[in-house]
C-alpha cells in the first residue's frame, strides 16, 4: 500500500490570499500547500480521500489517471468542492465512481450538488457517481475501511 499526500494545507491553502505572514511569504516550497486530500494506492485500487478544491491541480501535478473510489470524510467545502473534477476520471474510466460517506456527509453533498443527482436531458457534462452511505466497516477491492467519527 502506498499513501500519496495530495494536499496538506488548511481550508484556505498556503499561502493564504493576501496574507503577509512569514509562512505565506516564504520562498520555501514546503510552505506552498494545497488543500487536504490523499490517495491510497494498492495493487488493485486507487482510493481518493476527499475531493479537495485543488483536486484538478493535484491530479495534474501527480499524473493521476485513475480513481476507483472516493471516501468523503466530512462535508466542509475544502473537502468536497473539487467533486466536479471527477468528470475527467469518469471520461477516462467509462464508469461511475463509487463515493462513500456517512449519512450526514452524503446528504449534504446531494443537497449542495443537487444538479449531479437530477436526471435532466439539458444538463451538460457532470460527474457520474455511485453514492454509498456507510456506517460500518466495508471493503473497497483489497482495502478494508473502518469509518471513524
Amino acid at each position: 500500500m502506498n499513501i500519496l499526500i495530495l494536499g496538506c494545507g488548511t481550508s484556505t491553502g498556503v499561502p493564504v490570499i493576501g496574507c503577509t505572514c512569514s509562512v505565506c511569504t516564504s520562498t520555501d516550497p514546503k510552505n506552498k500547500r494545497t488543500r487536504a486530500s490523499l490517495l491510497i494506492r494498492t495493487r488493485n485500487s486507487h482510493i481518493l480521500i476527499d475531493t479537495s478544491t485543488d483536486l484538478r491541480a493535484q491530479s495534474l501535478r501527480e499524473g493521476l489517471r485513475r480513481i476507483d473510489a472516493v471516501l468523503f470524510t466530512h462535508p466542509h467545502a475544502d473537502h468536497i468542492h473539487g467533486i466536479d473534477e471527477l468528470r475527467a476520471f469518469n471520461m477516462l474510466q467509462h464508469n461511475p465512481i463509487p463515493c462513500f460517506g456517512t449519512p450526514h456527509t452524503m446528504e449534504r453533498i446531494r443537497k449542495m450538488f443537487d444538479y449531479i443527482f437530477i436526471e435532466n436531458e439539458y444538463d451538460g457534462w457532470k460527474p457520474r457517481l455511485d453514492v454509498r452511505v456507510i456506517s460500518a466497516p466495508f471493503k473497497i477491492s483489497d482495502v478494508e475501511v473502518v469509518p471513524v467519527e
